[in-house]
């Protein structure tokens, strides 16, 4: 026999005492509650075939690894873990997790004994907990041992499913105590001790939402539990909590960690840019939409876009008339347009004025009104002046110097709110929409238009040397006017 041969007969020699081997190590005579491992060989639309090394073929039920929008989580060659549920028909039929397939009493007490997980879902509420099913087998939950912390709505748990650990087993099974708590403590203490090594301030880390308060939102990564308070969830200082979901996947930053305190702190925000680094897109005049967040004395607050705020004075929220609440206006929550003032970047402070439905009566302002006289009402006496307003809505300013009368006292006397007077419009800034009249000036108007009428009337009489004589009396009453 030639060299090769002698190599082929060895290596035949080796591969049959090997398979002998693999052979007699083979079994099939699992007890029920088993815990085995074994890689999938093959999938059908019913089953998953698992090789456990035994003489029977393995197999458990797809729908334990369907998701819920129908994919799978397992393919061939992967190696899992499972229990063996029953040897019938030839077959071992297997679970991936107990209660997620079949199961019964002796796998009830097993995991009881061996402290090993179980798969259950929470179908009602009851007094002091929670009723749950495990493989269709009835148990009970305390509330205090649902979650790390009681839920604020009971009936949120109802239909979600979890993995729990059965701590107490009695009357032969017909008394089961389970608890979620009781794992998720132990998977924070090997999560808490892993982050130790690993997490440091900066990080960037995923996680699911486990809780919502007014203060803040409570993120679980991976057992242990962070908080984001509510400033850090956006730039917005009005940042409504209730926009979160439990179970929603969350990105964000550690803030803190102190591990001492058990204190692990979160931030969105930090993930997004601020916004005032972006305050070039606006620019004064800009018409722009918004949230009335905060209203005080004197005007309202309106968010433009999370941590972006402009003020809105009480008197830039009317064209037509006087606003002497900005609640007669506007209401927290409300949406209105406003128009953008100035916007001051160095100390942050954008200053709006509302654009109501109305006209505005200072776009089409002009030489129409330049000039002319007009009927105001006194909104408001000061001793420097009075705000008036004009029968088009535009609220106007007569110095002191312009009135009648230029004494402080008097001032305070003879004007009031509401009064009617007669006043020339001396000046239009339209850009700052600012209009000041005078009072003086239009009882020189008027009483200028007198003379002229009354010199009419004297040279058609022929009357020159009285109309001479009225005429020269007039020019000294406007020049001690003028004084």
């Amino acid at each position: 026999m030639s060299r090769i041969d002698d190599h082929t007969e060895d290596l035949n020699n080796e591969n049959f005492e090997e398979m002998l081997e693999q052979s007699m190590n083979r079994r099939d005579d699992f007890p029920v509650g088993t815990r085995v491992e074994g890689k999938v060989v093959f999938i059908t639309s019913d089953l998953v075939f698992v090789d456990i090394s035994g003489k029977s073929e393995a197999v458990i039920g797809i729908q334990e690894f369907r998701n819920d929008d129908g994919t799978l989580s397992v393919k061939v060659g992967d190696v899992l873990q499972a229990y063996v549920v029953s040897r019938t028909g030839g077959e071992i039929h297997l679970t991936s997790s107990l209660g997620k397939g079949g199961i019964n009493p002796g796998l009830i007490q097993m995991a009881y004994r061996e402290s090993i997980p179980v798969y259950g879902t929470v179908t009602d509420t009851v007094k002091g907990g929670y009723s749950v099913s495990v493989g269709g087998v009835k148990c009970f939950c305390p509330v205090s041992q649902i979650d790390t912390r009681s839920p604020a709505d009971p009936k949120s748990m109802v239909n979600r499913s979890f993995l729990f650990k059965i701590i107490e087993y009695k009357e032969r099974g017909r008394n089961i105590i389970v608890s979620r708590t009781a794992l998720l403590d132990e998977q924070r203490k090997a999560t808490e001790e892993s982050l130790r090594q690993t997490l440091k301030t900066g990080d960037r880390i995923s996680g699911t939402v486990s809780g919502v308060r007014d203060f803040g939102v409570f993120v679980d990564i991976g057992g242990v539990e962070a908080l984001i308070p509510k400033s850090e969830l956006s730039w917005s200082r009005y940042t409504d909590t209730s926009s979160f979901k439990t179970g929603s996947k969350v990105e964000a930053v550690v803030k803190s960690v102190e591990w001492d305190k058990k204190r692990l702190t979160l931030s969105i925000r930090d993930l997004l840019p601020e916004p005032w680094e972006q305050i070039d897109k606006y620019e004064a005049g800009q018409v722009i939409p918004g949230v009335v967040v905060n209203i005080i004395k004197n005007g309202a607050f309106m968010e433009i876009e999370p941590g972006l705020d402009g003020f809105i004075h009480v008197s830039r929220m009317n064209f037509l008339k006087k606003i002497n609440r900005p609640e007669e206006v506007v209401s927290i929550g409300s949406r209105v347009n406003a128009r953008i003032i100035g916007i001051n970047a160095a100390d942050k402070k954008i200053s709006l004025e509302l654009v109501p439905d109305e006209p505005d009566p200072w776009q089409g302002a002009g030489t129409d009104i330049a000039n002319s006289i007009q009927e105001v009402t006194v909104e408001d006496v000061k001793p420097a002046g009075l705000n008036v307003r004009l029968p088009n809505g535009m609220l106007g300013f007569i110095p002191r110097g312009e009135l009648k009368t230029k004494n402080e006292a008097e001032i305070l006397k003879k004007y009031a709110e509401g009064d009617r007077i007669q006043a020339v419009v001396l000046r239009i800034e339209q850009n700052n929409r600012k209009l000041i009249l005078s009072e003086r000036e239009a009882l020189r108007v008027e009483e200028r238009s007198d003379y002229e009428n009354f010199i009419k009337k004297d040279l058609s009489s022929q009357s020159t040397s009285l109309g001479s004589l009225l005429k020269n009396k007039f020019d000294d009453i406007q020049k001690k006017m003028e004084k």
